[in-house]
């Protein structure tokens, strides 16, 4: 197994310093849990809102009537309460008339001591004598009722469902000093119903949508931590990593390179390191076949530092005979949030009497997205170092501007895929040139990767793009045939 403490394996951290896993089921445990707190918390912001509008509305129902029936019937039944003159009953029509425009009445009515009804909307209510409901025999006694009733509740009213019910003492006393009449008020209730659903809808939206951005945020941790622990749990993906460990300290893994070409003049800028594993039972490996696996173990951070050690060894071998060449190698996404990463370059370059400038590190745009300002912190570190940095596979992610406009990278490649159409197809054409002029507005240089043909080449110059790698130049080799093709370059598709 992998001595991680060796020299060679030093300085990154590994998943064993980091804090101890969760258990597998914890992404589900914590999705279901977050789902029940948001329901909890939308249902009793919900509840509380709704309280205090009602509370709110009916407070306001209170206000209405108070004045309307001091402001406007209590000077309007000055003197004897029976007076049904045409002149005193246009009078309280009048101010019946004016409470209704300003607002929604089922109905109104006035009481005298008598159980009379001295003045009421319905004009044929008026000098009957009924038994006063609760609310104004109340009022008669100098107290302001408010109450939400289910169906009519008085003789006056002959509404059915919600209202709100309102009675009011009013000004003036008879001649043993008691309250002379009452003011009796009915609103429905329909539209403080919609007021607190409007309300507390928007408040809910508002809610569920700081949830899904928590979400948003949380869930590419979740699915690294997934990931990990299912490697954990898979026997096979813990046996494949275990071989691995042995194949850095046997010296089982190696790199192939790949030219990276200017092409405005011609030159060829940095190689491409490309990982492959000899593996003692299935053969010759691509990264795509082990790198999921370890991406998330505690091998990760021992194969990057030999990965790193053996890229600047081979450039400064390259330098060494006059090639001026620099090397790009890849970073995983735990590699882009280790804090100690800028301290091992920084290490291995003047282990290899290397610039900064020699050395390129390429990095995904989903490799950043789980902690933007994590990875911000250490790319800023290491792009201050000298460093190149550059997006690979740029396109494919999902947070192409973002990345972009925060980080300080050097490089945008232009994932294969778009390349691949160029010449066939309008819309990766489009696409292509798009990415070409963003990369440009940005400053940042534009690399195409995966160019296979002379076609897709001419036409990438025409649109502008400054670098080029693939198959058409050369097939990924090791550093002896990469020294010769050095020597007297020549194109692959040839």
């Amino acid at each position: 197994m992998t001595n991680l403490e060796s020299p060679a394996h030093r300085g990154l951290t590994t998943v064993r310093d980091a804090p101890a896993r969760l258990r597998p089921q914890f992404l589900v445990t914590f999705t279901l849990l977050g789902v029940l707190v948001v329901g909890a918390l939308v249902y009793l912001v919900g509840a509380v809102m709704s309280n205090d509008i009602r509370k709110e509305q009916i407070d306001g129902a209170r206000e209405r009537a108070e004045l309307l029936a001091q402001a406007s019937f209590a000077p309007r039944l000055q003197g004897p309460l029976n007076d049904h003159s045409p002149t005193k009953l246009r009078a309280l029509d009048d101010a019946a008339i004016a409470a209704q425009r300003s607002g929604n009445l089922s109905s109104l009515a006035v009481w005298d001591r008598g159980s009379h009804i001295v003045y009421a909307s319905d004009h044929r209510q008026i000098d009957k004598v009924y038994r006063p409901p609760a609310a104004i025999t109340a009022a008669l006694e100098g107290k302001t009722v408010v109450e939400v009733v289910d169906g009519a509740t008085s003789p006056v009213d002959k509404t059915s469902g919600k209202q709100i019910q309102v009675a009011v003492p009013l000004n003036g006393r008879d001649g043993k000093g008691r309250t002379r009449a009452a003011f009796e008020l009915h609103l429905p209730y329909g539209p403080v119903a919609s007021e607190i659903s409007r309300r507390t809808r928007r408040i809910n939206l508002i809610l569920l949508a700081a949830a899904a951005l928590f979400f948003a945020a949380v869930f590419p941790r979740l699915l690294s931590a997934s990931r990990a622990l299912r490697s954990q749990s898979d026997p096979a993906g813990r046996l494949l990593v275990r071989e691995l460990g042995r194949a850095i300290d046997d010296g089982g893994l190696h790199l192939e390179y790949q030219p990276k070409v200017n092409l405005r003049t011609g030159d060829v800028d940095s190689v491409e390191a490309l990982l492959r594993w000899e593996h003692p039972r299935k053969g010759l490996l691509s990264p795509a076949e082990f790198l999921p696996v370890v991406a998330d173990s505690d091998l990760i951070g021992p194969l990057t530092v030999h990965l790193l050690d053996q890229g600047m060894r081979d450039c400064s071998a390259w330098r060494a005979q006059g090639m001026t060449a620099g090397v790009d190698l890849n970073l995983a996404a735990a590699n882009v949030l280790d804090p100690l990463l800028p301290a091992e370059v920084q290490r291995l370059l003047e282990k290899w009497k290397l610039p900064a400038s020699a050395l390129g590190l390429e990095l995904t745009e989903s490799a950043v997205a789980a902690d933007l300002d994590g990875a911000l912190a250490v790319l800023r570190h290491l792009a201050d170092m000298g460093v190149r940095l550059a997006i690979d596979d740029f396109g494919t992610g999902y947070s192409s501007l973002t990345v972009l406009r925060d980080l300080p990278i050097r490089e945008l490649k232009i994932d294969r895929s778009f390349i691949s159409g160029l010449v066939n197809s309008s819309a990766d054409e489009r696409l292509v040139r798009s990415m070409i002029g963003l990369a440009h507005d940005f400053d940042v240089i534009a690399v195409a990767e995966g160019v296979e043909d002379e076609a897709t080449l001419t036409r990438l110059a025409e649109l502008g793009c400054d670098h080029a790698q693939g198959y058409y130049f050369s097939r990924p080799v090791g550093l002896d045939a990469l020294m010769a093709w050095f020597e007297a370059p020549s194109l692959a598709a040839a």
